[in-house]
C-alpha cells in the first residue's frame, strides 16, 4: 500500500466488489489459491442478504433447507461453522462467522463501509478502480 496524494494505492491480484456470500466465497477461494485479494463491501457487515441487516437465511439450491441437499464448498464450510458456533441461529453471530472466516485468510484485505466510486477500463478489461471509505473518507 502506498500513499499517492490523497489516495492510497493498493495492489492485489483480484479485487472483489461486494461482500455478499458470493463475494466472501470468491475471496476465500482466491486466497486459498495463493492470490492476494481486496474485498470491498459497502456495508459494515459481510453477508449481503444473509447478514443481520437483511436476514434472508441461506437455504441452498432446493430452497427448503433439506439437510441432504444443501450447497457445499466454501458456503457449506461457513454454514457448518454457523451450526456449530451458533445453534440458535443468531443473525449477529452469523456476521461474526463470516468476518472470522475472511480474517483467517491472510491474503485478503477487507474494506468495510467502502464504496467503489470509479472504474478504469481499457479494451473491455478493468485494470483499476477507485474506492471511498465512508467513515474516514480515505480514498483507495
Amino acid at each position: 500500500m502506498t500513499q499517492i496524494g490523497k489516495f492510497q494505492s493498493i495492489q492485489s491480484d483480484i479485487t472483489i466488489a461486494g461482500g455478499g456470500l458470493a463475494g466472501v466465497c470468491a475471496a476465500i477461494a482466491a486466497s486459498r489459491q495463493g492470490r492476494t485479494v481486496s474485498l470491498i463491501q459497502n456495508r459494515p457487515v459481510l453477508g449481503g442478504n444473509s447478514s443481520s441487516e437483511i436476514r434472508v437465511w441461506t437455504r441452498g439450491s432446493t430452497g427448503g433447507g433439506n439437510l441432504f441437499s444443501e450447497e457445499m464448498g466454501i458456503l457449506g464450510e461457513l454454514k457448518l461453522a454457523n451450526q456449530y458456533k451458533n445453534p440458535e441461529g443468531n443473525p449477529i453471530l452469523w456476521d461474526e462467522i463470516l468476518l472470522d472466516a475472511v480474517y483467517q485468510e491472510h491474503n485478503i484485505t477487507l474494506f468495510l463501509n467502502t464504496l467503489v466510486v470509479d472504474v478504469a477500463h481499457q479494451d473491455g478489461h478493468i485494470h483499476a478502480l477507485s474506492a471511498l471509505e465512508i467513515n474516514s473518507e480515505r480514498r483507495f
